[in-house]
């Protein structure tokens, strides 16, 4: 329970730190996310059918004819996959971005780390500093 509060927390901290950003850099932040959410969900999608297919749900049948339990762990592991999805590409496209910047000497490697996996970012990138 206190890795999950501990994750909300993480959660928060990223979103204020994205929101608070100068304009370059909010634009910068949202554009390398959005590739990185597309890549996830699209990369999701098919996995859903590799995890129902698995489970014996056939993607043109109803749902109600399947055991309700077994629809709603399929569902649960369809949506923690989504979750790690969108996380994993997130990540990448981040570090593809933000570790061209790494080279150029434009961040320093904590930087780096805090931006790509914890998404906070610097405090001169930060309005009103």
């Amino acid at each position: 329970m206190l890795y999950i509060l501990e994750g909300f927390s993480i959660l928060i901290r990223a979103i204020e730190s994205q929101l608070n950003l100068k304009p370059y850099f909010y634009s910068q932040s949202a554009k390398v996310g959005g590739v990185g959410c597309l890549l996830g969900f699209i990369f999701a999608y098919n996995l859903f059918f590799v995890i129902a297919t698995h489970f014996g749900i056939e993607p043109d049948g109803p749902l109600g004819s399947y055991d309700n339990i077994l629809v709603i762990t399929v569902f649960a592991l369809c949506f923690f996959t989504l979750l790690l999805s969108l996380y994993v590409f997130c990540v990448l496209s981040g570090a593809v971005y933000f570790g061209i910047k790494l080279k150029k000497g434009h961040l320093s490697k904590q930087e780096f780390i805090n931006i790509v996996f914890k998404g906070v970012y610097p405090q001169r990138w930060q309005k009103g500093l």
